[in-house]
């Protein structure tokens, strides 16, 4: 009688290619590949794929935004495999390896090949060379075999996720700004988010636990990467201006307050005066380039006062593009205790300051992008109805006017259904946007269902 093999065993399968995988890659960095730890790691390695292959074609491990996979089925990671799964992803990604896939008639040496490529290839130039090599019945890929393994919209989150950590954990721990390990998911994000633009904007709207974490630059990046896209820039161009945006306020979570002083509108002003200069010094940390002097540049440009001062409009090209959406991300997710304003009143608010603090066409272009009422806005429909915002008008001229998945009915009552307000005949408008935790709604979840 045949055995069925469940997720939990799958998962726990998986925990241990793992575990012997990393090890394997970890002594081998170490050590020539006919060294005898390394003999015994191949072969502790070879004994569990021969296991796995026996009733199967291939077995795929994969990688995505840090989270590790066994054949699609996410692995689940108790607190003794996070070092583990921590080493993977710190191996894979600089080869830019999403999937290692090892197929039928697997022997030891070609376990062995595939190593000495590794051997070869982690400290060279081009690390993702490695990708060109011939190492069958092990493969190597960027992509994933599979559509199955996760959706679009999982994609985009995880990495996502993954630009918000990395980039806290830079801030955090002041570390030098290595820039390409954020380029590679910068492109990978820039990649998968084609067609699903709406949802990247919706990405931004999630809420925030602290102010200096990481999630403000990542959300600059993704939105100017997304202006950068209408504009019809190449994608080269597209991910400097995003890593401009992701670097701009750089220097703000170096620029601690004493415990005393309490954080409220006027150390905020502070911060944001001191943020150019300290993140031109976190930039100017490494060997110096045009680059990193036109990110120090922008990180001037569009990071002003905005409340208080006199009102200057940035000079540069950069600057002028992304002062746009740090100013629609900081005004509605300002510094606490002070309470945000709903996306429509911080665009009104910044077309109002078109012409003097921003770039009118500028304005014009980043309404098209997130629309009047950006993707994930909770809003109130005239007929009573509450809904979340699940796309943005193509046509400008409906811009107020987007796709809504009403949630709760005109009498309280629960719903699910898309309404297309810009479809001709539409009677219902949309009349407030509302605050999600107020109104006790989870808008994360109605995103991604």
């Amino acid at each position: 009688m045949a055995t069925v093999t469940t997720g939990s065993d799958k998962s726990q399968v998986g925990l241990r290619l793992m575990g012997a995988l990393v090890r394997c890659l970890h002594t081998v960095s170490l050590h020539d590949v006919d060294n005898a730890s390394a003999k015994e790691s191949i072969e502790e390695l070879g004994a569990l794929l021969d296991g796995e292959l026996r009733g199967q074609k291939s077995v795929e491990l994969q990688c995505v935004g840090g989270i590790p996979f066994l054949g699609g089925i996410r692995l689940k990671l108790g607190e003794e495999h996070l070092e583990t799964a921590v080493a993977l992803r710190r191996y894979l990604e600089p080869l830019q390896v999403q999937e290692i896939s090892f197929g039928t008639g697997l022997r030891r040496e070609h376990l062995r090949g595939f190593l000495v490529a590794f051997q070869k290839h982690r400290r060279s130039p081009k690390p993702q060379a490695i990708l060109q090599e011939k190492l069958a019945p092990v493969r190597l890929k960027d992509v994933l075999s599979t559509s199955q393994v996760l959706t679009p919209r999982e994609v985009l989150l995880r990495y996502y996720a993954r630009l918000v950590v990395l980039l806290k954990h830079l801030i955090t721990t002041q570390a030098p700004v290595r820039i390409e390990r954020f380029r590679r998911v910068l492109q990978r994000l820039a990649e998968a988010s084609v067609g699903h633009e709406p949802l990247l904007v919706g990405l931004t709207r999630f809420r925030r636990t602290d102010v200096d974490g990481g999630q403000h630059g990542a959300a600059v990046a993704v939105l100017s990467l997304l202006m950068a896209r209408r504009l019809g820039l190449s994608r080269a161009q597209q991910l400097d201006l995003a890593l401009s945006g992701l670097f701009h306020d750089l220097g703000r979570g170096s620029t601690p307050l004493p415990p005393e002083q309490e954080f409220d509108r006027a150390s905020h002003e502070l911060l944001v005066r001191r943020g150019p200069l300290k993140t031109a010094l976190r930039l100017l940390q490494r060997p110096l380039d045009a680059s990193r002097l036109e990110r120090v540049m922008a990180a001037h440009d569009c990071i002003q006062p905005a409340w208080s001062g006199p009102v200057r409009r940035p000079g540069g090209l950069a600057g002028r593009l992304l002062a746009v959406p740090c100013a629609f991300d900081l005004l509605t997710f300002p510094a606490p205790p002070h309470p945000g304003l709903a996306p429509d009143a911080a665009l009104r608010l910044i077309t109002h300051r078109a012409g003097t603090r921003f770039d009118p066409r500028v304005v014009r272009l980043f309404t098209t992008v997130a629309g009047f009422y950006p993707v994930g806005t909770l809003v109130r429909l005239s007929g009573g109805q509450v809904g979340v915002v699940m796309d943005v008008p193509a046509d400008a001229a409906q811009a107020a006017r987007p796709r809504i998945r009403v949630i709760q009915g005109a009498g309280r009552t629960r719903a699910d259904y898309v309404v297309d307000l810009a479809e001709p005949g539409q009677r219902l408008s949309i009349v407030a946007s509302l605050d999600s935790t107020e109104h006790d709604f989870n808008v994360p979840h109605f995103l991604f269902s």
